[in-house]
């Protein structure tokens, strides 16, 4: 399994005998695409300036063949280089549609500006079209000069489109080329999370902490790493550290939440779900461990509550809806719970089997990734 910033749903075990609802904590990767999504702009585009030497863009007084197949219309920019500034300009506006087509002029003008398929890779990026994105990142990278955002902007494409093993040699790169970023080592240490690297993972995610002490995100790397690997006093005080620097993220509550979960401190777990909660109302993944949580100390109610809530967030996550259809049959009510499994038939047919088995025999059954 891999591990990342996060820790995912709770999985339950309904047992009708029984006075409680046992849980298990498991560990789901987030979303790459979650984790890259809270890095500053800047720290994934570089600063738009009028590049010189190999690549550059042309200059506008230059005579270029290829600019009698262009046809602009009244008033638009006659070089690559306006071209190119309106484009980057679109993608500040978040115009990503519009950008692509003024660096397509650009680029008819100046076909080997490094700049303008760099600019064209955070434009298709921004459009969550990245076999395009990182198609343009590469011949940016090919046409140098070597640039250490292009490198990183090629590596958190990969790493967002699920392709961690190829964003490790960019992320390499980019560290020789800036050893002491610890943007660089946290988004290396990702990648060999994602590619169960875990060592060189755990490696990467220190000598982040090493050069910035106050890297929120590499805390909670690591943390989830060493859940995972029972190291849980280890994980709380990096998730405690989280907590202190970013007191008002919800993520490391839950995280923390979760550690404790899996340690029996249930009481001590609630609280800090709900503060994840009191933080961010519309957090699904906060409101289904806390329904967890909560069923697991006999609050049958508060739990089925907050089941209700996450599935109302979140309606096509068929692990909560298996929840919430369990939650419905420890309170007895079965006709809920089948109106569930339909649900979950259309969103995942593997998890409706099982709580159909649970519906209908009243068999425990307890599903673990």
């Amino acid at each position: 399994m891999k591990f990342a910033s996060q820790i995912h749903f709770s999985l339950l075990v309904i047992a009708f005998v029984a006075p409680t609802i046992l849980s298990q904590t498991s560990t789901e990767k987030e979303s790459q695409q979650s984790r890259v999504a809270n890095l500053k702009f800047s720290d994934v585009r570089a600063p738009k300036e009028d590049w010189t030497g190999p690549g550059s863009l042309i200059d506008p007084a230059t005579s270029i063949n290829s600019s009698e197949n262009v046809e602009p219309g009244a008033g638009a920019v006659e070089s690559a280089k306006n071209y190119y500034r309106a484009g980057a300009a679109r993608i500040n506006d978040g115009h990503y549609k519009e950008a692509i087509a003024s660096l397509k002029v650009a680029l008819e003008l100046d076909p080997h500006s490094s700049a303008v398929y760099e600019e064209l890779g955070y434009a298709y990026f921004g459009l969550a079209e990245y076999e395009d994105s990182i198609k343009a990142y590469e011949r940016a990278v090919s046409l140098g000069p070597t640039s250490l955002f292009t490198r990183r902007s090629l590596a958190i494409v990969y790493l967002t489109s699920k392709k961690p093993e190829q964003a490790i040699p960019p992320l390499l790169e980019a560290s020789r080329l800036e050893p002491k970023n610890a943007l660089n080592h946290y988004l290396l240490a990702v990648a060999y999370d994602d590619s169960d690297q875990l060592d060189n993972a755990i490696d990467q995610y220190l000598r982040s902490l090493a050069l910035d002490p106050n890297h929120y995100r590499s805390y909670i790397g690591l943390g989830a790493i060493y859940t995972h690997q029972s190291r849980s006093k280890e994980a709380i005080g990096l998730f405690r550290k989280a907590i202190q620097l970013k007191p008002e993220l919800g993520e490391g509550y839950i995280a923390l939440g979760n550690v404790l979960n899996s340690t029996g401190s249930l009481k001590e777990a609630i609280h800090h779900y709900e503060l994840a909660v009191k933080l961010n109302p519309e957090d699904p993944l906060a409101q289904n461990n806390l329904g967890v949580a909560y069923l697991n100390i006999g609050k049958k109610k508060e739990g089925l509550a907050a089941f209700k809530n996450a599935v109302t967030l979140r309606p096509q996550d068929g692990q909560i809806h298996l929840n919430l259809a369990r939650a419905y049959l420890h309170v007895r009510d079965r006709d809920s719970a089948l109106a569930e499994y339909n649900v979950l038939r259309a969103i995942d047919s593997s998890l409706a089997k099982i709580i159909y088995g649970e519906i209908f025999q009243n068999r425990v059954l307890k599903v673990r990734d």
